[in-house]
């Protein structure tokens, strides 16, 4: 990488800590979006405080969808620096949600009430991930540590051998006995989650800085985004780079579409960029928020990408023809963001200390 380049992905790592204190076939020009803003005010909830009926969302009633329903991150508070997660169960049912210190939150999706906290004092966690089988828990913290909790008590069944920096981000391997980690400052790791022992890592003696990690659905590749190197493709079992995607800004994000056959990295140049798989050859480019793509998600049926950026908006991207919905109603920048498995709802979480829902209501 050349000097001016390192120096331009600095200033704008610097920035983010400030802000915080962080068709087949290649297509030559990338669409220019249909950039829709959202208008609508918030649907209020029925009057048992349930969601309203929701439909699915797709590329034709994106248009409509609106916030549904706001949730505050319990015993929220600001610290220096600090990612976010958010995810919903494989059923759709709970939500977890974490930023900055916090007490690890679960709720009811449909009441929105708080089922339970994992931890009984704030603590700085800034990753969370259901298991494939909805019954455990995964959070990592800024001190390193990785806890597995139930996820019906929300006791915790055990920890992980703390790292040396901040675990940015988690996700289980299909068969949910294993457990891929993103370290800020120590690369990559694998843990059997049985002995709670690394199966390997990767970059953790050259520091490596590593923001983002997805398993591919089949299980045999994980991606990883990182600070200065672009995207890495590893093989699962071996923990050896298989493919790197170059990209000279930090990637926020990454993540696999359901049925494996995209890639989608979201980055600091405020693009989002598709590679197809397994030659992972990038065919599209797209672009539409103001400023860093913290985050990204794929639709049940791999039609819509979801985003999150700086700019305090939530993307809804037509995969094919890249026209974009920006969604407004956060009052910080938007972090990470995913979608139910049934493709009602969005949710989204940001720096403002909220999770937020969103979806298109269906006939009363």
């Amino acid at each position: 990488m050349r000097k001016s380049l390192i120096v331009s992905v600095c200033a704008g790592l610097a920035f983010l800590l400030l802000a915080a204190c962080s068709t087949s076939g290649p297509v030559a020009t990338p669409p220019t979006p249909t950039i829709t803003p959202s208008p609508m005010p918030p649907t209020p909830a029925s009057a048992d405080g349930l969601l309203p009926p929701l439909v699915p969302i797709t590329l034709a009633n994106a248009k409509d969808v609106r916030l549904l329903r706001t949730l505050p991150i319990p015993d929220f508070a600001t610290s220096s620096l600090s990612q976010c997660s958010v995810d919903f169960s494989p059923d759709g049912r709970r939500l977890a949600g974490v930023c900055y210190k916090n007490t690890a939150p679960v709720w009811d999706v449909s009441s929105g009430r708080l089922l339970f906290s994992l931890m009984k004092s704030p603590s700085h966690k800034v990753a969370v991930s259901f298991g494939p089988d909805g019954k455990v828990i995964a959070t990592g913290e800024y001190s390193g540590k990785i806890g597995l909790y139930d996820a019906t008590t929300g006791e915790l069944i055990r920890t992980f051998n703390t790292l040396p920096s901040a675990v940015w981000d988690l996700d289980f391997s299909p068969s949910g006995d294993k457990l891929a980690s993103a370290s800020f400052y120590s690369g990559m790791h694998l843990w059997d989650i049985a002995n709670r022992e690394p199966l390997w890592n990767y970059g953790e003696k050259d520091m490596l800085r590593v923001l983002s990690v997805d398993y591919h659905p089949a299980g045999e590749t994980i991606a990883y985004g990182t600070l200065f190197d672009g995207v890495m493709v590893m093989d699962a079992k071996t923990g050896q780079p298989i493919k790197h995607l170059p990209i000279t800004a930090p990637v926020g994000d990454v993540a696999f579409s359901p049925d494996g056959r995209w890639l989608a990295a979201g980055s600091d140049d405020n693009k989002i960029r598709l590679w197809r798989t397994p030659d992972y050859e990038l065919v599209k480019t797209l672009e539409g928020h103001a400023d860093y793509v913290n985050g990204v998600a794929f639709g049940p049926d791999g039609s819509l990408l979801v985003s999150g950026s700086h700019d305090k908006k939530v993307g809804i991207w037509n995969v094919q023809n890249g026209q974009l919905k920006l969604l407004e109603g956060h009052e910080g920048v938007v972090l990470r963001v995913d979608m139910n498995s049934s493709g009602t709802l969005i949710a989204s979480v940001s720096w403002d200390g909220t999770v937020r829902l969103w979806g298109v209501v269906g006939e009363r």
